[in-house]
C-alpha cells in the first residue's frame, strides 16, 4: 500500500526511499519519481531515468529478435533498467548476465528492484574489461552502458575491449552501445568507434536521443 502512495505522489515531487554510499560512488539514492523507482548518483541518473528511454529506443532498432534470443549480457547493469524492458516489453526469458562494478548498487538492485521481476539475472561484480577478458560465454545481444558520471567510460573506446566484445558475441549477434556526445572530442571518439566497428561488423547504425545520447548498434 505504501508503494502505491509513493508511486502516485511521485508525480508531484520526488520521494527519497534510500540513501547510501560506496567506495566507487560517494552518493547513491533510490527515489520514487514520475511513478517509478530510480537510482541516482550525485551528478547523474543511473537507472530508470533518461537511460531507460534511451534503451527503449535502442531496442526498437535492434535487428536481432530480442524475445527469441538465448543469451543477453548487460555491461553496466546498474539497477536493471534493461531488465525491465526485456521482461515487460519483450517477454524475454533466456539467460541474462549483468556486470556491475559497484557492489552497493547490486545490493540496492536486490533490495528495491529484483522482487518486481520473474527474470533473475546473474550479476558479476567486477570491472567490465576484466569480465570481457576472462569469460568464455557468448551472447546474442550485448548492451554496453558504461559511464563515469556524465561521461562515456574511456573503456568503451579501448581496442582490446572491442576485440573482447567481438569474441563474446555469437555469430549473428549484435552490440548495442549507449554513449554521450557533448563535445567535439566526444563526436570524434564516437565516429572513430563506428569506423572501428565497421571493420568487423556488416552493419553499423547510430541513432540520436535528445541531442545528447548516441546509440550505436553493430551486427
Amino acid at each position: 500500500m505504501k508503494n502505491i502512495y509513493y508511486k502516485i505522489a511521485s508525480y508531484v515531487w520526488d520521494i527519497p526511499i534510500a540513501k547510501t554510499s560506496s567506495p566507487q560512488n560517494e552518493y547513491l539514492e533510490i527515489v520514487w519519481s514520475m511513478g517509478r523507482k530510480m537510482l541516482n548518483t550525485e551528478n547523474a541518473n543511473f537507472s530508470f531515468g533518461s537511460g531507460f528511454e534511451v534503451f527503449k529506443l535502442a531496442m526498437s532498432k535492434i535487428p536481432t529478435n530480442i524475445t527469441n534470443a538465448n543469451s543477453i549480457l548487460v555491461l553496466g547493469f546498474g539497477c536493471g533498467s534493461i531488465l525491465d524492458l526485456l521482461e515487460k516489453r519483450y517477454t524475454y526469458s533466456g539467460t541474462l548476465d549483468g556486470v556491475e562494478y559497484d557492489q552497493e548498487i547490486v545490493n540496492l538492485f536486490h533490495q528495491h528492484f529484483a522482487p518486481d521481476y520473474n527474470l533473475k539475472p546473474h550479476i558479476s561484480v567486477c570491472d567490465a574489461k576484466d569480465f570481457s577478458t576472462n569469460t568464455e560465454n557468448q551472447y546474442d545481444i550485448i548492451f554496453i552502458d558504461l559511464f563515469i558520471d556524465l561521461e562515456t567510460a574511456p573503456l568503451v573506446f579501448d581496442e582490446q575491449f572491442l576485440t573482447n566484445l567481438n569474441t563474446m558475441l555469437s555469430p549473428q549477434g549484435c552490440l548495442v552501445f549507449n554513449t554521450i556526445v557533448k563535445t567535439t572530442e566526444d563526436k570524434i571518439r564516437t565516429t572513430e568507434l563506428m569506423i572501428k566497428l565497421g571493420k568487423t561488423h556488416k552493419s553499423v547504425q547510430s541513432f540520436s536521443f535528445q541531442d545528447l545520447n548516441k546509440i550505436i548498434i553493430a551486427q
